[in-house]
C-alpha cells in the first residue's frame, strides 16, 4: 500500500538525513516567502503553479455542493418519515441483517419502534423463482405431503403478491419524494469532490502554497465524508508525503 511504501522509506533514512530534509524544508518556506515577497514587489505573477491553484479555488464550492446534497437527503427523509410503509407482516421475519434487512426512504437500516434488531424482509425475485421453479410432487406423494406442499406453494404466491405490492409503494415514494434524484445528486456530488481532491494532489507544487493548497484538499474531503476512505487516503497522503520530501531535498540541496 502507498502509505507502507512511504513510512518504510521515512523509516529507513538515517537521523542525519532526517534532520537536514527538516532544514531543507525550513530553507524552502523561507526562500517561498522572499520569493512571493519580491514577486509581490516586482508585481510578478505568483511562482507557485497556477493550475494547482485554479483547482485548489475549487475545493469550497465542490464541498459545499456535497454537504447541501446531504441536507436535502435529510429534508427528504424528514418530511417524508411518516408516509413510508412499514413492510407488512408476512413478509417479514424479526432477525435481519444487513443484506435482507428492513429500510427507510433513504435506504438505511430501519429498527421499528420497540425492537431490539431490524427485520428482515423476503426477498420478491427469490420468492418469484420459488413460484416459477415449483414443481409438481411424485406420483406416489402421500396426501399429507400434498397438502403441505399445496400450502407452501399457496403461501410463497401470497407472499409474492404482497412483496411486489409492497415494492411498487416504495419505489413510488422514493421517486414522487425526489428521494432518488437526491441521492443522484449526492454520488454525483461525491465524485466530483474526489475527483478534484485526486487532481489536486497530482499536481507537482513548486512552493509551500502548492503544498498548503494539498493539506486543505485532503482536509476538507475528511472533514466533507466524515470518515476515512483507506484506498483514496493513502494514495493522496503519500502523494502529499512525496511533494514535501521532494520540496524538502531542494530546499537541503540549495542551502
Amino acid at each position: 500500500m502507498p502509505n507502507t511504501t512511504v513510512r518504510a522509506a521515512a523509516e529507513g533514512l538515517p537521523e542525519i538525513n532526517r534532520r537536514r530534509m527538516l532544514l531543507g524544508l525550513a530553507v524552502a518556506s523561507t526562500a517561498a516567502a522572499t520569493a512571493v515577497t519580491v514577486a509581490s514587489a516586482a508585481g510578478c505573477k505568483p511562482v507557485e503553479n497556477p493550475e494547482l491553484i485554479r483547482l485548489g479555488n475549487q475545493l469550497p464550492a465542490a464541498s459545499a455542493e456535497y454537504l447541501a446534497s446531504l441536507e436535502e437527503i435529510e429534508w427528504i427523509a424528514a418530511e417524508w418519515k411518516h408516509r413510508w410503509p412499514l413492510a407488512p407482516d408476512e413478509i417479514t421475519w424479526r432477525h435481519g441483517d444487513y443484506l435482507d434487512g428492513e429500510r427507510d426512504i433513504t435506504g438505511r437500516l430501519l429498527k421499528r419502534p420497540g425492537e431490539e434488531r431490524v427485520r428482515g424482509i423476503r426477498d420478491v425475485k427469490h420468492l418469484a423463482a420459488i413460484v416459477a421453479t415449483d414443481r409438481p410432487l411424485r406420483h406416489n406423494a402421500s396426501d399429507a405431503m400434498r397438502a403441505r406442499h399445496a400450502n407452501w406453494l399457496a403461501t410463497a404466491k401470497r407472499e409474492l403478491k404482497i412483496g411486489k405490492l409492497y415494492k411498487v409503494q416504495t419505489t413510488r415514494l422514493r421517486k414522487v419524494s425526489g428521494m432518488d434524484l437526491a441521492k443522484a445528486r449526492v454520488a454525483a456530488a461525491k465524485k466530483s469532490l474526489s475527483d478534484l481532491v485526486t487532481a489536486i494532489m497530482e499536481q507537482p507544487g513548486t512552493t509551500m502554497e502548492g503544498m498548503l493548497i494539498k493539506a486543505q484538499a485532503v482536509t476538507t474531503f475528511n472533514k466533507a465524508m466524515a470518515r476515512k476512505y483507506p484506498l483514496d487516503g493513502e494514495l493522496w497522503a503519500a502523494q502529499l508525503a512525496a511533494s514535501v520530501l521532494q520540496l524538502a531535498s531542494e530546499g537541503d540541496a540549495s542551502a
